[in-house]
């Protein structure tokens, strides 16, 4: 894949600036662990465009806040979702009666 170089060069000084400032990453991110690949694949996708509008790739605090955000709704996203489908699926279980062990549940419909 082709990267400018100013996109390389600004993802790369992130890369290193996370991983030698654990307090910086804990000020961003909290103490929440993060998929830092996505993180990063998100960075360069935003660093891609801002370098095709205005020639600088470099993030705003802002930019950085909605993907450090966006990051973060999506674990809440999927915990919801969970919690859902167990909801759901201990409603589907009320419906099944065992009749004798070893055998499978009954439904009575």
């Amino acid at each position: 894949m082709y990267m400018d170089v100013d996109i390389e060069i600004y993802l790369k000084k992130l890369k290193d600036f996370f991983n030698n400032d654990e307090e910086a990453r804990r000020d961003l991110f909290g103490y929440e662990e993060i998929d830092m690949d996505e993180f990063y694949l998100m960075v360069l996708e935003k660093a891609t465009i801002n370098s095709k509008k205005n020639g600088d790739p470099m993030l705003t605090g802002t930019e950085m806040l909605e993907i450090v955000t966006d990051l973060a709704f999506r674990d809440i996203r999927d915990e919801i979702e969970l919690e859902h489908l167990i909801k759901r699926q201990q409603e589907i279980e009320k419906v099944f009666v065992s009749s004798k062990n070893g055998f499978p549940p009954l439904c009575l419909n």
